[in-house]
C-alpha cells in the first residue's frame, strides 16, 4: 500500500540512496557527482536538522520510493557553514573517497547556479525525487500536497524551486500545483554531462 510520512533521522540512508539515483534529471548522480556519500551529507542531510521543514517521505509496497525535503534557505546556508569544519574533517580522514571528481561539479554550480527568489517573500525552498518504481502512482502530488499543507499551518508566505527544462514531467506537476516561472535562464552548468547547455527555471507559488 502506498503512503507518505514525515521524514525522520533514521531515513537518511533511504533518502540519501533515492537522491543520489536520482540526482541527473531522474537519473543516477555518479555520472556529474561521483561521491555519494558527500552528495548525501550536502543536499540531503541538512533537510533532517533544524533547518528542515515540511519534509515528507513515500513509500510503494512498504519500500521507499521518493521525498520531499524542504528547508528555510537562511537556515540551510546557516546549517552549510556551521557544518563545513565537519566536512573538512570527513574530508581529511578520507569518508569522501571521491571527493576530487566531484569538485568539478560543486565549482560550476558556484560559478553558473540561478540566483534565488527574494526569501521574504519565499523562505522556503524544496526538492522532490521519486525512483522509477515510485512515478505514475500519484505520489509526487501527495507529497507536494502534505508540504505545501505543513507550510501553511506554519504561517510561510511562500516556497520556491529550482529545475530545468529537462525535467518536463515534474514541470507539469508544478504548473498544475499553482507554481510559477519567476526566472529562466539558459546555463551552461550542465554542459559537460549533457552535451549542451539547459534552460534553468526557479519556480514559486505563494502559500497565502
Amino acid at each position: 500500500m502506498d503512503k507518505i510520512r514525515e521524514v525522520r533521522m533514521e531515513d537518511l540512508e533511504a533518502l540519501g540512496h533515492i537522491a543520489y539515483a536520482t540526482g541527473f534529471f531522474g537519473e543516477s548522480a555518479r555520472r556529474f557527482f561521483p561521491d555519494a556519500t558527500l552528495f548525501t551529507d550536502l543536499w540531503v542531510r541538512p533537510y533532517l536538522g533544524p533547518a528542515g521543514l515540511g519534509s515528507f517521505i513515500a513509500f510503494a509496497e512498504e519500500a521507499p520510493v521518493g521525498y520531499i525535503l524542504g528547508a528555510r534557505l537562511s537556515a540551510y546556508r546557516r546549517h552549510l557553514l556551521h557544518a563545513l569544519p565537519w566536512l573538512c574533517r570527513r574530508a581529511l580522514r578520507g569518508d569522501y573517497p571521491q571527493l576530487w571528481p566531484s569538485l568539478a561539479y560543486l565549482g560550476r554550480l558556484l560559478r553558473y547556479a540561478l540566483p534565488h527568489a527574494p526569501t521574504a517573500a519565499y523562505p522556503v525552498q524544496l526538492h522532490i525525487n521519486l525512483l522509477p518504481e515510485g512515478r505514475g502512482r500519484g505520489l509526487g502530488q501527495a507529497l507536494l500536497h502534505a508540504h505545501l499543507e505543513a507550510l501553511r499551518q506554519q504561517g510561510l508566505p511562500g516556497v520556491q524551486l529550482s529545475t530545468t527544462r529537462e525535467n518536463a514531467a515534474a514541470l507539469r506537476l508544478y504548473e498544475r500545483m499553482g507554481f510559477c516561472i519567476w526566472r529562466e535562464a539558459r546555463s551552461p552548468l550542465w554542459r559537460p554531462w549533457l552535451g549542451r547547455d539547459a534552460v534553468h527555471l526557479v519556480m514559486v507559488k505563494e502559500l497565502a
